[in-house]
């Protein structure tokens, strides 16, 4: 049971701090956009990095977003078939669904830290700003490592539930 907590106040943990780099990133995007528009029609004199810095956030607030979603058990579901099944095996196919993706994250995140171990991975650099790239990279494993940990205290409150899965 202790486990169980742990994970539990884990992903609670996570889900906090990814609320805060999720705000922090969109003042960051909207200041850059705007920073951009002002300058670019404003003082004729664009800047050439505002639209660089906003794709940036953006990926990142995309892959720490999809990460909330799966903390808030919120992503997009087709459910009709197991909405219409009794507790037990609606209960099953949840935990084979959860259970699945759980893989598929655990997939993805084994792959990108290869992938971002790769020497080639050091050398890009992005075009305006020279800023190495392996900062956007990181946003693949850092996110989908936080989706494991949501996705296994689901796993936990679902097993825990005692009457349906929660959905």
């Amino acid at each position: 049971m202790k486990k169980l907590n742990i994970i539990k106040e884990l992903s609670n943990w996570i889900f906090k701090v990814e609320k805060v780099v999720a705000m922090i990133l969109c003042t960051v995007m909207l200041s850059s956009l705007s920073a951009g528009v002002v300058f670019r029609y404003v003082l004729k004199s664009p800047l050439v990095w505002s639209d660089e810095v906003a794709i940036l956030c953006l990926v990142w607030i995309t892959f720490i977003g999809g990460s909330m979603g799966v903390k808030l058990n919120n992503l997009a579901a087709i459910t009709f078939l197991i909405e219409r099944l009794n507790d037990k095996p609606r209960k099953i196919f949840t935990l084979l669904g959860i259970t699945i993706t759980l893989l598929f994250v655990g997939t993805i995140v084994y792959i990108s830290f290869g992938w971002l171990s790769s020497p080639n991975i050091a050398l890009q650099k992005t075009a305006s700003i020279g800023m190495p790239m392996i900062y956007g990279y990181l946003s693949i494993p850092v996110s989908f490592s936080f989706m494991l940990v949501h996705l296994v205290d689901l796993i936990f409150s679902n097993l825990k539930s005692k009457g349906g899965a929660e959905t």
